[in-house]
């Protein structure tokens, strides 16, 4: 239970106990009167050595506070050894022995719950976030203050910079207040210049790929999307008996894992634990994206909020069919194709080499004509490795390929998904409309139960004033962004197929704001701002 305790609150306590011993030995060393104490003889540039010295150390405690605040090692050896410097130099010096002694005892005692500080990683994983920017300014600042308080009665003049005297305060007061300023904005110059720390990338062996498959084609992996782990902008957390995963990728402190744990549903808690320890321990803020309704429990055990970002149109199969009147349309898509000469067929996993051609034709002349670059993390991309893979169901006229769509299935066979969708500029309106009603008649034909369309981003976010600032935000976007994406026109695209609307959600750490990282994984999904903002072509 002590143990436990010491776990829990030390962070928090040796925090204060850094900072305040930083502030002391630096408000110490402002102030006039502690040589005229000491009680013997010392040399000149011991003296002024030791100064020098705490000034840097007493700045570097108050920086530290902020890492041992957030349990990380290299913080802890760091303030340990400050404590013991400076309690080594308040001795030498002889300026303070009770602030000697208190400092010993606070790196005895730190040291005693080294267990506490666990979190890997160099000073650069320190969060600088505003308010504690501020703190610490505020805190420099009033450092400053008190030693031009306490020597407001002297005539400040050039010479003050290089007098060395015994008797020389004021002197070395401003040389400590420079060298407080220069250690200060280092830090933060070299602390805003550090890349983010993140996993590498796994390199794509063949035991990799293996440990991939077992998970995609394993029957008891109920989800499509888990096929998205054969792109190769995958990180990956596995499970301890290789039954599952959790596929993640990363973008600044953000590690933003897509969709909920893959695989058994007794694997989805013990997975996302392991992740949020993993990413806890890199000071990283671990963020699920477009996770069903379900994961919700697991997402608030883990500290998380939630919000919701859109729907996925999922068809049941069981009781699609063309016929009756909300079908009409579907039927006439159906009959526009075949008197049009049109054909529809779905080409089996390991063709996509023998189509290639007429795939990149379609795929190049599809995003010729759209915003934004080639997605990828979330969505499939025009990958000639990946896209092997799938069976790929396709619209032909003749030889000439118009729409084509690659197709995921969980390893269970229940639920299909869509990927990847082209159609080429030249095909007939209906194609796409076609296409999606015999891939559900095709996929019924196989045994599956559903077919998921994708999301409609923002779709069915509140709206009313009471909502949160994001739902009402993406409320807003929903309703304008026409131009941009088409959210409003893709969900009445797919409310002809008459799917049931799943919500998806968002969900992230509460001291981040959501409406960020959905911002990160738009910028990851799309390559950049770059390829956000870029527009259609006008030919």
């Amino acid at each position: 239970m002590g143990a436990e305790l010491v776990f829990l609150f030390a962070p928090f306590v040796f925090a204060g106990v850094t900072a305040l011993a930083g502030l002391v030995v630096l408000a110490a060393l402002m102030i006039p009167g502690q040589i005229s104490r000491v009680p013997f003889d010392l040399p000149l540039p011991l003296i002024e050595a030791s100064h020098f010295i705490s000034s840097v150390v007493g700045t570097a405690l108050l920086i530290l506070s902020l890492g041992i605040r957030q349990r990380l090692h290299s913080a802890w050896l760091m303030a340990v050894a400050a404590f013991i410097i400076l309690a080594a130099l308040s001795l030498t010096a002889g300026r303070d022995t009770l602030l000697a002694i208190a400092l010993g005892v606070a790196a005895l005692c730190l040291f005693a719950a080294r267990f506490a500080f666990y979190r890997s990683g160099a000073l650069s994983r320190i969060w600088l976030s505003p308010q504690r920017f501020s703190i610490l300014l505020i805190i420099l600042l009033g450092i400053a203050w008190l030693g031009f308080f306490a020597y407001r009665n002297v005539a400040y003049r050039n010479e003050l910079w290089w007098t060395f005297a015994l008797d020389a305060d004021v002197s070395r007061f401003l040389r400590a207040l420079v060298v407080m300023s220069v250690t200060a904005v280092l830090f933060f110059f070299w602390r805003l210049l550090q890349p983010p720390a993140a996993p590498r990338l796994p390199e794509r062996t063949p035991e990799l790929e293996a440990q991939i498959a077992a998970v995609v084609t394993s029957e008891e992996t109920p989800q499509a999307e888990a096929a998205l782990a054969w792109l190769p902008d995958k990180r990956f957390e596995f499970s301890e008996d290789g039954r599952g995963f959790i596929m993640y990728g990363v973008r600044g402190r953000s590690w933003i894992a897509k969709g909920p744990p893959m695989g058994p549903r007794d694997m989805v808690r013990p997975l996302a634990f392991a992740l949020k320890r993993k990413a806890d321990r890199a000071n990283a803020n671990l963020i699920f994206y477009a996770v069903p309704t379900d994961f919700l429990p697991v997402a608030l055990d883990l500290g998380l909020v939630a919000r919701k970002i859109g729907e996925a149109a999922v068809i049941p199969l069981s009781t699609f069919s063309l016929e009756g009147p909300s079908r009409a349309k579907l039927r006439h898509a159906l009959n526009r194709l075949n008197r049009e000469g049109g054909r529809f067929e779905v080409l089996p996993a390991g063709s996509f080499k023998a189509h290639e051609a007429e795939l990149r034709r379609v795929s190049d002349a599809w995003l010729h004509h759209h915003a934004g670059e080639e997605k990828a993390f979330t969505l499939g991309c025009f990958d000639p490795d990946y896209l092997d893979r799938f069976p790929i169901a396709a619209i032909w006229h003749g030889e000439t390929l118009w729409a084509f769509a690659n197709i995921w299935r969980s390893g269970d066979g229940k639920a299909l998904a869509i990927d990847l969708m082209r159609v080429s500029p030249d095909a007939p309106p209906t194609a796409m409309d076609a296409l999606f009603a015999e891939l559900a008649m095709w996929g019924k034909g196989q045994g599956a139960v559903s077919l998921d369309l994708g999301m409609a981003p923002l779709s069915g976010l509140a709206s009313e004033r009471e909502a949160n600032s994001l739902a009402r935000l993406g409320n807003f976007i929903y309703a304008h962004g026409g131009e941009m994406y088409g959210f409003e026109g893709l969900r009445r695209y797919k409310e002809k197929f008459q799917p049931d609307w799943n919500p998806l959600y968002l969900c992230g750490p509460e001291r981040q704001n959501l409406a960020f990282a959905l911002a990160d994984v738009a910028l990851l999904s799309s390559g950049g701002l770059r390829g956000i903002l870029k527009r259609p072509s006008s030919r």
